[in-house]
């Protein structure tokens, strides 16, 4: 059999650079220290927040940002809004994202911010399970931390909106909680097998079956009242099309979803939108995770 090497190194080098986005955003580095930043002042000014530990290892622990006190909690709780970080499940923490929590705590929902053990350390796998076992930490206390275990969704940024699709396909049983009322992956990666071609792999280590079966978009059924599938109109074709497929897949699972296309965002400032409570993307996701009904816009996969 002959290979059509010139093809194949083509196909690498697509991958690569759909994929590998550090090259291709030099500002990377800026976006991420504002945003460090913004969250340092964040922490500083809520004397309230707490951290807890889900678990031994040092990452494995969440941050949580309680809802105003200017929201009383109702004796059912307020809804809580989980965010899990990104980083190709091997870079970044949750402390950076700390900024994010700012305006939905305002507006009476409670934040929880989890980490995780990062690759080449542990596998994906492990990864996938350590999330999982910060939300059984969480359902767990309900009570104890003030908020309704049957209003929960989950979000997260690029391998965080991995997780949180992952999170999504969990039966909620074994979360010992309830079905999630919303699940907003932002930049998402959800098709995992075209990794397999690109240096990220040489961190992450997986396996082809691995990437089929940690794969999002090849779970049969989600447990969440709907999917609002982010990503930014500046983005990769690798990116923008993973997103517009799960919308679809999830669609055709069953459940709700609609495909929002930020406009002029890319990889790394689409969080600004999900963060700011002037911007479109911030007031779908609030009015979802508060139980408000949404109509689809044009974005929308029907």
């Amino acid at each position: 059999m002959e290979f059509d090497t010139p093809r194949i190194m083509e196909l690498l080098e697509r991958m690569e650079q759909n994929y590998s986005l550090r090259p291709r955003h030099p500002e990377r580095e800026g976006i991420y220290a504002d945003y460090r930043a913004r969250s340092e002042r964040l922490r500083a000014s809520m004397p309230d927040r707490k951290v807890y530990a889900y678990a031994t290892p040092a990452r494995c622990a969440i941050d949580w940002f309680p809802a105003s006190a200017a929201h009383a909690a109702p004796a059912e709780g307020v809804p809580l809004f989980v965010f899990i970080h990104g980083g190709f499940w091997r870079a970044l923490d949750r402390e950076i994202f700390s900024f994010m929590a700012e305006h939905y705590v305002k507006a009476g929902v409670a934040v929880a911010m989890i980490g995780y053990e990062l690759a080449p350390a542990v596998r994906l796998g492990r990864i996938v399970e350590q999330v999982a076992d910060a939300f059984v930490w969480l359902n767990r206390r309900a009570g104890e931390l003030g908020f309704d275990p049957r209003r929960v969704s989950v979000s997260g940024h690029s391998a965080g909106g991995h997780l949180a699709a992952m999170i999504s396909a969990t039966p909620p049983t074994s979360l010992e909680g309830h079905p999630l009322v919303a699940t907003i992956p932002v930049s998402g990666l959800f098709s995992l097998a075209p990794l397999l071609l690109t240096s990220i792999n040489h961190d992450v280590r997986m396996t082809p079956h691995e990437a089929m079966r940690l794969s999002p978009s090849e779970m049969q059924r989600f447990y969440t009242g709907e999917f609002i599938v982010a990503v930014g109109e500046a983005e990769t074709e690798g990116f923008i099309g993973q997103s517009r497929d799960f919308a679809a897949a999830a669609k055709a699972a069953g459940s709700r979803a609609t495909l929002e296309i930020v406009p002029r965002r890319t990889h790394f400032d689409v969080l600004e939108d999900l963060a700011s409570p002037e911007l479109a993307l911030f007031q779908r996701v609030l009015g979802a995770v508060k139980g408000v009904p949404q109509l689809s816009d044009s974005h929308s996969i029907r």
